[in-house]
């Protein structure tokens, strides 16, 4: 589902991101770290002059950025120096 969240303008180069869920444990039921399924996220705001669109899916740092609630979805702010890599 891309959906970009519009009335929302991000600032120095920070981004506004929806995790992408993933499977939490392995086929042969081993529970994964959160570290190693909490990586990607679709992007739904960017600042304009970013190389990193609304509706991209990135590959992004753990641990770091705000958590943020808005309109009851649970979304997190990051800098963009935090993403390493777009999936295409």
């Amino acid at each position: 589902m891309k959906t970009c969240m519009t009335g929302i303008q991000m600032k120095n180069s920070h981004l506004l991101v929806r995790e992408i869920s993933l499977e939490h444990t392995t086929s042969a039921g081993l529970l994964l770290p959160e570290e190693k399924w909490k990586r990607r996220a679709e992007v739904l705001a960017a600042c304009p002059d970013s190389q990193i669109r609304p509706g991209d899916t990135v590959i992004r740092n753990v641990g770091r950025g705000t958590p943020i609630t808005i309109e009851g979805q649970q979304l997190e702010m990051i800098h963009e120096d935090w993403v390493m890599a777009i999936v295409e």
